[in-house]
């Protein structure tokens, strides 16, 4: 989602980043709900804002969508090297909450499906 020609934090590495996010919100759709996507996502922000302070205004979810976007605008925010750690250690907290809920074997599936660039995976490889 790059919005801004001139916004540092909107390179095409940002951009995998959100979307990353976003094809991950809509394979757990189906398995935990926007409801279940969020509190993850909230819980897995709240443990890592120690690390990345601006990472603790992430406000209230109430749409997978929503906190995508939210999340797109905070690393917008700051420097790219900074964006790709806490994405990192983001990714990293919320599929170790993910595999406590579901085990390991599928969250890792699910997140290692969602990182993929769409050109990489055929659909049908992950019903």
């Amino acid at each position: 989602m790059m919005t801004s020609k001139g916004d540092p934090g909107r390179s095409e590495g940002h951009a995998h980043l959100i979307q990353s996010w976003r094809r991950l919100a809509v394979q757990l759709g189906p398995l935990v709900g926007d409801n279940g996507f969020c509190a993850l996502f909230g819980r897995a922000c709240r443990l890592v804002s120690p690390e990345f302070r601006w990472l603790a205004g992430t406000p209230p979810c109430k749409a997978c969508d929503a906190q995508v976007n939210a999340l797109d605008a905070m690393l917008a925010s700051v420097a790219p090297e900074q964006a790709g750690a806490a994405h990192a250690a983001l990714l990293r907290t919320f599929t170790e909450l993910l595999a406590s809920l579901i085990g390991q074997a599928l969250a890792t599936r699910l997140v290692d499906a969602a990182l993929l660039d769409g050109k990489e995976q055929n659909p049908q490889e992950h019903k």
